[in-house]
Order: C-alpha cells, then structure tokens, then sequence
C-alpha cells in the first residue's frame, strides 16, 4: 500500500514542505502547504532561492521558509513533515552541522523555539505529494507566490485526492 498524507493531531496544523534543486543554475524551488485536520488548505507557496550549494541546503532551507510563513500566519501548534530525512533528522538533533546546511538548520532550531508545540517527521515523496507538486511547478518561475487557503491550481488534484483517502468529501 502507498503511503499517504495523514491529518495533524488535536489543535495542530500540518506543514508540508519540498525543494527542487537545479545544481547547474545554483537555484532551488521550494513548495509548502499547511493544512488542518480535515485536510483543508490554509497557506501554501513557492519561492525561488538563488545560491543554493546542495540538495542538503535546498530542503533545509524550504523548510525555514515554511517555519517563517506559518508563524507570519500565526500558528502555534505545529507538524512539519518533508521528504528530507537528514533535514528531519538534523532539525531533532541538538549537534552542529556542515557549514553548507549547518546555518540552515541553526535558523529550523531557533524559528522551532517560537512554536507552542512543533514536531518534525519524516515522510516520503508521496505523502509529502502537494508540497512536491507545488515545489516542481514552481520551476522556472522567477517571483515568489504565496496564498491563503488555496494552492495553485497545479496542486489541486494532489489536495482533493488526499482528501479523499482520508473521507471527506471535495
């Protein structure tokens, strides 16, 4: 059985997030999604970072960035979740990193300290789907976009599917 996105637990919200990296431009693309327990969209976006060394660097950093909007947003409680197992892994970890990824996850480790209650997990490409979905559509835009309950129109059978796995209707 494939895995699937799974809804937060109690008051929290749950943040997606993924990167695409371009090593030869130097450029990631992230994509993030927060969502309440019936699977409904309440902020998502995409943004273009420039200078991105690695991989590593490119999860690590779409995941600051999507700490940064669910506290512009006002959330307390939350679940993060990526497809970057050593991003997941580093952000639990209280060891300093590489100095590649090592600011990066420096600035998870503070922005987490702003939370009520913040989790990270681990997950894989399928049930981190929208934030993928939204990271890969974001190449090759050149402006960042973000919105408030909706995601781009790219994403959107990636929302309506989880959904539905999960009963509710579209």
């Amino acid at each position: 059985m494939k895995s699937q996105w799974k809804p937060p637990k109690g008051p929290n919200v749950k943040v997606n997030f993924d990167a695409v990296f371009k090593p030869n431009l130097r450029q990631s693309w992230l994509g993030f999604v927060i969502k309440n327990k019936a699977g409904l969209v309440l902020g998502s976006g995409v943004r273009r970072n420039t200078y991105v060394a690695t991989a590593f660097s490119a999860e690590a950093l779409a995941c600051v960035q999507a700490l940064e909007f669910a506290m512009k947003m006002g959330f307390q409680h939350i679940e993060m979740e990526g497809d970057s197992r050593t991003t997941i892994v580093k952000a639990q970890k209280c060891a300093l990193d590489r100095p590649e990824i090592g600011i990066h996850i420096e600035e998870i480790k503070r922005l987490a300290t702003k939370f009520h209650f913040i989790y990270f997990q681990y997950v894989d490409t399928e049930a981190n789907g929208v934030a993928h979905t939204i990271a890969k559509a974001g190449f090759p835009l050149t402006e960042n976009h973000f919105w408030v309950e909706e995601v781009p129109k790219s994403a959107m059978d990636v929302v309506n599917r989880d959904r539905w796995l999960l009963g509710f209707p579209d």
